[in-house]
């Protein structure tokens, strides 16, 4: 059983959901519409999908948008990653892995036979097919190799009201909200970070430079991914900046990404 805002849906429930984008011919058992797919939690929808097999697998994965069917596949079990991706199109395997970020291919590509990780690996663009080649490859994968760009950074000016009413029109990716980084105006040098629930609790009229913390516990890009590891056990933050030699910030690591994945290679 999942929750869908304040509504509790039950796989076991026995609503047809038609899925005509999808497989036209199938009809899959759930008692959600195909509009509340999308906003289930990645981690529920991969767990329903280790429990279907066949078209049905194939037709609940269709129905979803490509940025949540990149998020489901990154929680789904490895044989269900399989599963999933054996019945992918090339046009869909792009869409998806386009929304991924290089250590998530990694850790996906690394449960995937030889054969399968080499044709899959052509839906990359050159520079990521060479980034998660590297990751799978190298001993010592360090931090650049690992960075998502998906994070929101505004300078320590900006007011709250002005930022939330940013984020609630842009429709970002909810893992990209936890934080809110704090950076100069003249370059994006890291200087504070902001919890997602303070900003929420201040009032319109504070600046981020108000309400942030400094100094922002970061990693530097040459970072292992060891080094990673102790620095999430440590501190226990759901994402870590990234930031060069002269404290610019470009990108962040996720703990999901670092502490669930498969080892990539020892």
């Amino acid at each position: 059983m999942t929750r869908a805002g304040d509504r509790l849906v039950s796989w076991k429930y026995v609503q047809p959901l038609s899925l005509e984008d999808a497989i036209p011919t199938d009809r899959l058992k759930l008692s959600v519409t195909r509009s509340q797919l999308q906003d289930l939690p990645g981690e529920d929808l991969a767990d329903a999908l280790e429990e279907l097999s066949g078209t049905e697998q194939q037709a609940l994965f269709s129905a979803l948008d490509p940025e949540k069917a990149a998020e489901t596949l990154t929680e789904a079990e490895p044989r269900a990653q399989r599963q999933i991706i054996e019945d992918l199109t090339s046009d869909q395997g792009r869409s998806i892995f386009d929304r991924m970020t290089v250590l998530q291919l990694a850790n996906l590509f690394a449960s995937l036979p030889q054969e399968k990780m080499r044709e899959v690996s052509a839906w990359l663009g050159p520079v990521r097919a060479k980034a998660v080649t590297n990751l799978l490859t190298e001993r010592e994968a360090t931090a650049k190799d690992m960075i998502s760009s998906s994070f929101i950074a505004r300078p320590a000016t900006a007011k709250v009201g002005d930022v939330l009413r940013e984020i609630r029109g842009a429709r970002h990716e909810p893992r990209t909200l936890s934080y809110l980084y704090v950076v100069s105006d003249e370059a994006p040098v890291l200087q504070g970070v902001v919890d997602l629930r303070d900003l929420v609790l201040a009032s319109d009229d504070t600046t981020l430079g108000d309400i942030m913390i400094s100094p922002v516990v970061a990693a530097q890009e040459n970072d292992l991914r060891d080094d990673l590891e102790k620095m999430f056990e440590k501190y226990g933050f759901g994402m870590i900046p990234v930031v060069d030699d002269q404290d610019r910030l470009f990108g962040v690591i996720r703990y999901n990404d670092i502490m669930k994945g498969p080892e990539l290679n020892t």
